[in-house]
Formats: C-alpha cells, structure tokens, sequence
C-alpha cells in the first residue's frame, strides 16, 4: 500500500469520526437524560451542561474534518493534527468508556 491509498484511508476514518462527533449533538438533544450518563453526574448536572458538550462535540467535529482535509491533501500539518486529535481522545476516553466494557 502506498502512501497516497493510506493518507486517503486515514482521511477517510477521520470523517467517520468526526461525523460521529458532529451527531453526537443530535443525540445528546433528542436523547432521554435517564439514558446518558457521564462519569457520576446527575440527571440535572447532564441537562445544565447539554450544551457544552454539544458545543466541544462539534468543535472536536469540525477539528477532525479539518485533520480529514489536510491528510488527504498529503499536508504534514494535517498528519500532525490528526495524530493530536486522535491522541487526546485515546487519553480521554478512558473517562468516557469504563476499562474492561
């Protein structure tokens, strides 16, 4: 595989992941409060802060399709910022998704 097939793959994963993001926004509005549940808040820490979750969920969004741009143009800064955005989620996924789920 060369570099151009695996920079178009990359890019491709990191559209699939930011529309995840971006769609989170959907969900996280049109979603019972008694089905979310964020590391021990309540269900009325959740409804205060609905809208800076979706708020940093579009941004993370519009950063991973900016990632997406950049890697498929074959830009080093699109590689760096794509690796800085899928780093920071690895690390802060372990507050999202419980180890051992």
């Amino acid at each position: 595989m060369n570099r151009k097939i695996s920079a178009r793959i990359a890019a491709a994963l990191l559209v699939l992941h930011g529309f995840i993001e971006v769609s989170g926004l959907f969900a996280l509005k049109y979603m019972s409060a008694s089905l979310v549940s964020f590391g021990g808040m309540d269900q009325a820490q959740i409804g205060e802060n609905i809208p800076s979750i979706a708020a940093l969920g579009i941004l993370w969004g519009l950063t991973r399709f900016a990632a997406a741009w950049g890697t498929w143009l074959l830009r080093k800064w699109g590689l760096a910022l794509g690796i800085a955005m899928s780093l920071v989620t690895l690390v802060a996924a372990v507050t999202v998704i419980p180890a051992g789920v």
